[in-house]
This record gives C-alpha cells, sequence and structure tokens, in this order.
C-alpha cells in the first residue's frame, strides 16, 4: 500500500510524533500543576461553598487525579510507539480512546478548580490545555488513518496466507519440479 504524505509526514511518522508529543506535553502538564493545583487544606475552604461529593473530590484531590491520569497517559503514548513499531492496530485505538478520556477529563477539572486560581494562572492554564488538546486532535487524525492502514495490511495478510493454504492442501495440481532438479536430470 502506498504511503499518502501531508506536509512531507506520513501516517506512521505523525503517529511516532504523536506519542512523543504526548509524553512530552503530559510530563510539562505534570510539572506545571504540581505547582497550581492541590490545596493543602482544600476541605476548610470548601466547607463555606455549596458543592456536591463528585465536584469536592475532583477539587481537592485534583492533583492526585492529574497525576495519575499522567502516568497512564504516558504508559499508554509508549504502548503507542511500540504499537507502531510491530504494527498493532489495537494499541493505536486504545491510545485514541484514552487520549479522548484524558482531555476530558482534564476539562472537568480546569472548569472545577477555575475559581481558585488567580487569573494569570487561569489563563496559562487555559492555553496549555486548549494548545494541548488543539495538538492532540491534529495528531488523532495520523494515528487512526495508520491504524487503519494496519487494519487492511493485516486483512489482506490473512486472506492471502488462507488462499496459499487452500491452493496448497487441494492435491489436484500436480507437483512442480524445482529448476535444480531439472536441471541436474538433463545433464545426465
Amino acid at each position: 500500500m502506498k504511503q499518502q504524505n501531508w506536509c512531507g509526514l506520513t501516517t506512521k511518522m505523525s503517529t511516532v510524533l504523536s506519542g512523543v508529543f504526548s509524553i512530552m506535553a503530559t510530563h510539562m502538564h505534570l510539572i506545571f500543576e504540581g505547582k497550581h493545583l492541590g490545596n493543602g487544606n482544600c476541605t476548610n475552604f470548601l466547607q463555606s461553598q455549596n458543592f456536591n461529593v463528585v465536584s469536592h473530590i475532583f477539587i481537592c484531590e485534583s492533583f492526585k487525579i492529574v497525576l495519575i491520569l499522567s502516568l497512564i497517559t504516558m504508559m499508554l503514548s509508549c504502548l503507542l510507539l511500540y504499537s507502531v513499531y510491530a504494527q498493532i492496530y489495537g494499541g493505536l485505538m486504545i491510545y485514541t480512546i484514552w487520549i479522548l478520556i484524558y482531555e476530558a477529563t482534564n476539562l472537568a477539572i480546569q472548569i472545577l478548580t477555575y475559581e481558585f486560581c488567580e487569573a494569570l494562572i487561569r489563563a496559562m492554564r487555559l492555553f496549555g490545555w486548549v494548545t494541548r488538546a488543539s495538538l492532540h486532535s491534529f495528531y488523532l487524525y495520523f494515528v487512526i488513518t495508520h491504524a487503519q492502514i494496519i487494519y487492511q495490511s493485516k486483512k489482506q495478510g490473512n486472506i492471502l496466507s488462507y488462499h496459499r493454504r487452500m491452493s496448497l492442501g487441494g492435491g489436484d495440481a500436480p507437483r512442480r519440479k524445482s529448476k535444480i532438479l531439472s536441471f541436474i536430470h538433463h545433464n545426465d
């Protein structure tokens, strides 16, 4: 199958760049959020306001949630890189689904913790999320396209091996002699 180029990049190269971008962006996000999330005493601050249980957990445990999500994202980004190398389309699809969950959860944390940050920090966090989410969306197109290419090539490979097995198992066709054997046989 012929590789298509978009701006000089193949789908395979763009998928690799997606994995590298995810690792780097997640690491930078984790460093930034480590300084601005996770107020030590959020329970006293939130008791004066009326929040439901889910919002309370998201706000008080926001850094732990971001940390866990980031570690899972880094592991799945490594899975993406391995899947590109080993031609496993399932790994690419798992990565795609996870990135959607990761960005949606980070958006929820951004919204719930929005009022607890200074204006400058709010703007930086929002800009960081928008940039990361839009680049993830850009790269997901290439990841899905590459997964489709891998899936189609695996499907064609299975069809070819099935036809080979069928042609070998028929027994109707006479066996061909090797050219080497026929050459040796004619020289005698």
